[in-house]
C-alpha cells in the first residue's frame, strides 16, 4: 500500500525546487491536514528551482500529474493522491515531480 498525501507533503521538480501545495478539499483530514486529491497539484506553482543544464528554463507550475491516484479512496469523487504519483513541470526541459515526504504516516490506501 502507498501513503496518502497530505498538505504537509514535500514534492519537488528534481532540480530542487519545492511545489506549493493547496487543498481542494477540508473534509477529510490526517493530524489535522487536509488530503490531497486529484486535481490540487495541477497548475500549482514551484519556487526555488535551479536546473543545472546550460540553457534550461526553471520549473514554475506543475503541467500534469501521471499515475498515483488512490483506486480505493476518494473525496468527494476525487481520488486521493499517494506518495507513488509522478509528474511533469513546465520547466525546459520538463522536471520530474518527486514526492520527498508524504506528510503523515498513518493513512494508506491502494
Amino acid at each position: 500500500m502507498a501513503t496518502v498525501l497530505t498538505t504537509g507533503a514535500s514534492i519537488g521538480c528534481g532540480h530542487g525546487g519545492t511545489v506549493q501545495v493547496v487543498p481542494g478539499q477540508r473534509t477529510l483530514t490526517v493530524a489535522g491536514a487536509p488530503v490531497l486529491v486529484a486535481g490540487d497539484l495541477e497548475g500549482k506553482p514551484i519556487t526555488h528551482c535551479v536546473p543545472t543544464a546550460p540553457g534550461a528554463v526553471p520549473c514554475t507550475a506543475v503541467a500534469s500529474v501521471i499515475g498515483g491516484s488512490a483506486t480505493t479512496l476518494s473525496v468527494g469523487g476525487h481520488p486521493a493522491l499517494l506518495d507513488t504519483l509522478s509528474g511533469l513541470t513546465n520547466g525546459s526541459p520538463p522536471g520530474v515531480l518527486t514526492v520527498l515526504t508524504p506528510g503523515q504516516t498513518v493513512l494508506q490506501a491502494q
